[in-house]
Protein backbone atom coordinates (compact mmCIF):
# COMPACT_ATOMS: atom_id res chain seq x y z
CA UNK A 1 0.00 0.00 0.00
CA UNK A 2 1.56 3.55 -1.00
CA UNK A 3 2.02 5.55 1.98
CA UNK A 4 -0.50 7.82 1.38
CA UNK A 5 -3.15 5.81 1.16
CA UNK A 6 -1.63 4.33 4.51
CA UNK A 7 -1.49 7.32 6.36
CA UNK A 8 -4.94 8.29 5.41
CA UNK A 9 -6.46 4.50 6.72
CA UNK A 10 -5.44 5.60 9.85
CA UNK A 11 -6.52 8.75 12.13
CA UNK A 12 -5.39 12.34 11.12
CA UNK A 13 -3.57 12.39 14.79
CA UNK A 14 -0.71 10.65 16.46
CA UNK A 15 1.17 11.47 19.97
CA UNK A 16 3.79 9.47 21.89
CA UNK A 17 7.12 9.67 23.05
CA UNK A 18 10.95 9.76 21.55
CA UNK A 19 14.43 10.55 22.42
CA UNK A 20 16.74 13.57 20.27
CA UNK A 21 20.21 14.17 19.55
CA UNK A 22 21.09 15.48 23.11
CA UNK A 23 19.01 12.38 24.64
CA UNK A 24 15.88 14.54 25.49
CA UNK A 25 13.01 12.89 26.16
CA UNK A 26 9.67 14.54 24.55
CA UNK A 27 6.55 14.08 23.31
CA UNK A 28 5.69 13.95 19.65
CA UNK A 29 2.48 14.95 18.43
CA UNK A 30 2.32 14.41 14.68
CA UNK A 31 -0.84 15.74 12.32
CA UNK A 32 -1.63 15.20 8.83
CA UNK A 33 -4.26 17.03 6.63
CA UNK A 34 -4.99 15.49 3.27
CA UNK A 35 -4.97 18.51 0.39
CA UNK A 36 -6.98 18.95 -2.13
CA UNK A 37 -7.19 15.86 -4.40
CA UNK A 38 -6.25 13.37 -2.25
CA UNK A 39 -2.59 13.34 -3.86
CA UNK A 40 -0.59 15.47 -1.28
CA UNK A 41 -0.75 15.23 2.47
CA UNK A 42 0.82 17.98 5.07
CA UNK A 43 2.36 16.45 7.82
CA UNK A 44 2.33 18.96 11.36
CA UNK A 45 5.08 17.45 13.97
CA UNK A 46 5.87 19.01 16.84
CA UNK A 47 8.26 17.91 19.81
CA UNK A 48 8.06 18.88 23.21
CA UNK A 49 9.75 18.37 26.11
CA UNK A 50 9.19 17.35 29.62
CA UNK A 51 8.84 21.43 30.57
CA UNK A 52 6.64 21.72 27.92
CA UNK A 53 9.43 23.90 25.70
CA UNK A 54 9.38 23.00 21.75
CA UNK A 55 12.64 21.70 20.99
CA UNK A 56 11.54 20.79 17.23
CA UNK A 57 8.66 21.51 14.89
CA UNK A 58 7.52 21.26 11.41
CA UNK A 59 5.37 21.33 8.59
CA UNK A 60 6.16 18.65 5.75
CA UNK A 61 4.78 18.40 2.27
CA UNK A 62 4.46 14.55 1.49
CA UNK A 63 3.69 14.41 -2.27
CA UNK A 64 4.91 12.87 -5.75
CA UNK A 65 7.62 14.50 -7.97
CA UNK A 66 6.74 14.13 -11.81
CA UNK A 67 8.65 11.27 -12.57
CA UNK A 68 6.05 9.37 -9.76
CA UNK A 69 9.01 9.32 -6.70
CA UNK A 70 7.22 10.04 -3.47
CA UNK A 71 8.57 12.76 -1.73
CA UNK A 72 9.15 14.88 1.19
CA UNK A 73 9.40 18.90 1.60
CA UNK A 74 9.88 19.38 5.58
CA UNK A 75 10.32 23.09 7.15
CA UNK A 76 11.56 23.40 10.09
CA UNK A 77 12.89 26.09 12.34
CA UNK A 78 16.44 24.57 12.47
CA UNK A 79 17.50 25.01 8.59
CA UNK A 80 17.27 28.20 6.70
CA UNK A 81 16.06 26.58 3.25
CA UNK A 82 14.16 23.39 2.37
CA UNK A 83 15.36 21.01 0.93
CA UNK A 84 13.83 17.96 -1.28
CA UNK A 85 13.90 14.77 0.38
CA UNK A 86 12.46 11.90 -2.34
CA UNK A 87 12.26 8.25 -1.26
CA UNK A 88 15.03 6.23 -1.40
CA UNK A 89 13.60 2.98 0.19
CA UNK A 90 10.61 1.37 0.68
CA UNK A 91 9.75 -1.90 2.37
CA UNK A 92 6.48 -3.40 2.90
CA UNK A 93 7.19 -6.63 5.73
CA UNK A 94 4.41 -9.90 5.79
CA UNK A 95 3.23 -8.30 9.02
CA UNK A 96 1.93 -5.26 7.53
CA UNK A 97 4.56 -2.99 8.24
CA UNK A 98 5.28 0.08 5.79
CA UNK A 99 8.72 1.81 5.86
CA UNK A 100 9.58 4.61 3.81
CA UNK A 101 13.19 6.38 3.99
CA UNK A 102 13.53 9.72 2.59
CA UNK A 103 16.88 11.49 1.67
CA UNK A 104 17.63 14.87 1.31
CA UNK A 105 21.24 13.37 -0.16
CA UNK A 106 23.53 10.78 -0.46
CA UNK A 107 24.90 10.05 3.39
CA UNK A 108 28.64 9.77 1.88
CA UNK A 109 28.24 13.76 0.91
CA UNK A 110 29.71 15.27 4.07
CA UNK A 111 30.49 18.72 2.90
CA UNK A 112 27.23 19.17 3.01
CA UNK A 113 24.40 19.15 5.28
CA UNK A 114 22.39 15.64 4.96
CA UNK A 115 19.20 14.37 6.38
CA UNK A 116 17.22 11.62 6.26
CA UNK A 117 13.72 10.60 7.27
CA UNK A 118 11.77 7.82 8.23
CA UNK A 119 8.24 7.21 8.48
CA UNK A 120 7.10 3.59 9.10
CA UNK A 121 3.64 2.63 9.56
CA UNK A 122 2.77 -0.59 11.93
CA UNK A 123 0.30 -3.19 11.39
CA UNK A 124 -1.29 -1.88 14.75
CA UNK A 125 -1.70 1.42 14.01
CA UNK A 126 1.46 2.97 15.52
CA UNK A 127 3.57 5.37 13.33
CA UNK A 128 7.07 5.60 13.92
CA UNK A 129 9.10 8.82 12.78
CA UNK A 130 12.71 9.00 12.73
CA UNK A 131 15.42 11.74 11.81
CA UNK A 132 19.16 11.42 10.99
CA UNK A 133 21.52 13.69 9.42
CA UNK A 134 25.12 14.97 9.56
CA UNK A 135 26.21 18.49 9.73
CA UNK A 136 28.95 19.56 7.08
CA UNK A 137 32.27 18.03 7.33
CA UNK A 138 30.29 15.66 10.25
CA UNK A 139 29.45 12.19 10.94
CA UNK A 140 26.27 10.85 9.94
CA UNK A 141 23.85 9.57 12.49
CA UNK A 142 20.59 8.25 13.40
CA UNK A 143 19.14 11.42 15.57
CA UNK A 144 16.14 11.53 17.12
CA UNK A 145 12.52 8.97 17.06
CA UNK A 146 9.16 8.91 18.21
CA UNK A 147 6.50 6.27 18.33
CA UNK A 148 3.40 7.85 17.67
CA UNK A 149 0.04 6.08 18.54
CA UNK A 150 -3.23 7.51 17.40
CA UNK A 151 -4.84 10.04 19.61
CA UNK A 152 -8.71 8.52 20.52
CA UNK A 153 -11.95 10.37 19.16
CA UNK A 154 -9.70 11.77 16.30
CA UNK A 155 -11.37 11.11 12.53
Amino acid sequence: MPLLAALQSLPNQFCGEGINHEDQTFTGCLHWQALPGQRALLLHYTASGTDGEILHRETTLLGYLPDGTLCLWPVMDELPYVLAHPAIRQAEGGHGVLEVVFASGPRSLSEHFRQEITIRVEANGQVLYAQAWGEPNGSFEDRSHCRLSPVAGTA
